[in-house]
């Protein structure tokens, strides 16, 4: 006698085969998920960087990114500080306003953690004249698998670089 269905066993066997299939590929894809939003998050952070740099060039005066609130993960503002006082304020020219992705943490070192600011020539500097240099650090949920660092050196320049970070590194206020 001929059948057209398939037996008990060989129904137990295939959804046992898909759930061994199942159980290897989520945290695969879950790591992927996570380097693909970090990336994003880099993107975004990297072309307010260079937005910044750019319009402090174009419009010859200095020209400010602050974190929202005062923290990098909540997002950003880039606007002409034309009173130095790294307040957006009545005249001030509001540039840019970006949301953080929402990852683990993006936190800062130095004077980073408060502003980034551009002069007419495209160099970081501070308010009142100092250099300005530091990074910002992209830490991904699993601190087991590698984040990003924007590192601004001394002349206002960014490079980017993929390492791993441990917690004291990932901190808000490190």
């Amino acid at each position: 006698m001929k059948s057209n269905g398939f037996t008990l066993t060989e129904l137990l066997v295939a959804v046992a085969l898909l759930g061994i299939l199942i159980s290897i590929g989520v945290p695969s894809l879950q790591r992927l998920i996570d380097q693909q939003r970090l990336d994003s998050a880099q993107d975004a952070l990297e072309r307010s960087i260079r937005f910044t740099r750019n319009e402090a060039i174009e419009r010859n005066e200095p020209v400010v990114m602050m974190p929202m609130t005062g923290d990098w993960n909540r997002g950003w503002q880039v606007f002409v500080d034309r009173d130095n006082n790294l307040a957006l304020g009545a005249g001030d020219v509001l540039l840019l306003e970006d949301q953080a992705a929402l990852l683990s943490s993006v936190a800062a070192s130095g004077q980073l953690r408060s502003y980034l600011r551009y002069n007419a020539l495209g160099e970081s500097e501070q308010v009142y004249g100092g250099f300005l240099a530091g990074s910002f650090r992209l830490c991904p949920p699993d601190l087991k698998q590698r984040g990003r660092q924007l590192i601004i050196n001394r002349v206002g320049r960014l490079r980017t670089e993929s390492r791993q970070f441990d917690a004291r590194q990932c901190a808000a206020t490190p």
